[in-house]
């Protein structure tokens, strides 16, 4: 019998974040309180230090055409506190903590949206965004090429950045190789990507019969001044939609779609999980037909 994690999908508050000092003390609240909660794992959101434009020099200047320039020129500048916050926080209360992700000028000179999962070792493991949003590329973002793969305890697992879910062929790459975990830190301005995102964690849950965990960022900052943005959407824990799991929508934990901060927490059950691939209902893993895929993809090519 495998022990069961727990993971704590965190519904992160916007906040003008003046200094960095500010945005690590509310960060260190919300991994302290889930990890004092049971967490085992604690995943924040995707860019979960937007805030920190609050710290641009000409914070209350800025404009709406200002934003990109402002990305480039705040955020990467934060990038080794941020990952160290991160790391200090998973040694220190002994929980794996996913910091979300951070925009950061790579070594090689590029832009990258990047997720850090820190274990309770210290170990960083790092993933980039690989599917951006044409906000993204119009901000010279330039995408991932490779997928990680950690273990936490018994559990191996991936990081899909917010778009990353909605396409189904990593997902299903990450199921071959035994991932049983996809943990996704988004962020969406708008009802529609934050349903997109939810439909896509549905959907990579059922069809792969795994966990998909989704934290949101909620709320606003308040810049810029003519056009502030408004993070939406909520967090929750998905998994099959079957007879095993008795859910027939497949949210196994949620919080409230309220645009406030929060948390809720899951647990991750492998002998569950097991029992569910071992006697699916459509789809389910041992249904699929690679077969017929592959001489459908001949005729495509």
């Amino acid at each position: 019998m495998t022990e069961p994690l727990t993971i704590a999908p965190i519904q992160f508050e916007l906040r003008a974040e003046r200094t960095f000092d500010d945005l690590a003390k509310h960060v260190r609240r919300t991994v302290e309180s889930a990890a004092g909660a049971g967490a085992d794992i604690v995943l924040l959101p995707e860019l979960v230090t937007t805030g920190l434009l609050a710290s641009h020099p000409d914070a209350d200047s800025l404009t709406v055409r200002d934003v990109a320039d402002a990305y480039r020129s705040v955020f990467p500048s934060y990038t080794d506190e941020f990952e160290g916050l991160v790391q200090s926080l998973a040694v220190e209360t002994s929980t794996t903590v996913v910091g979300g992700s951070h925009y950061r000028h790579a070594p090689d000179g590029t832009f990258r949206n990047t997720s850090y999962l820190a274990h309770p070792d210290g170990r960083i493991v790092h993933q980039d965004k690989l599917h951006l949003t044409p906000p993204e590329v119009a901000m010279g973002t330039t995408p991932g090429d490779e997928v990680a793969i950690t273990e936490i305890g018994p559990v191996r697992v991936a990081v899909q950045i917010c778009a990353d879910i909605e396409f189904p062929e990593v997902s299903r790459y990450l199921a071959g190789q035994g991932v049983t975990l996809v943990l996704v830190p988004s962020l969406t301005w708008n009802r529609r990507g934050a349903h997109r995102v939810r439909y896509g964690a549905h959907a990579r849950a059922m069809e792969n019969q795994m966990y998909v965990a989704v934290s949101t960022l909620v709320g606003s900052c308040g810049y810029p001044r003519d056009g502030a943005l408004h993070g939406t959407g909520n967090c929750f824990l998905a998994g099959p939609i079957d007879r095993t799991f008795g859910s027939n929508d497949g949210v196994l934990v949620g919080h409230e779609d309220n645009r406030e901060e929060g948390a809720v927490l899951g647990s991750i059950d492998l002998d569950l999980l097991g029992r569910s691939r071992a006697n699916p209902e459509p789809p389910g893993l041992r249904n699929i037909r690679p077969d017929l895929y592959q001489q459908l993809g001949a005729h495509t090519q």
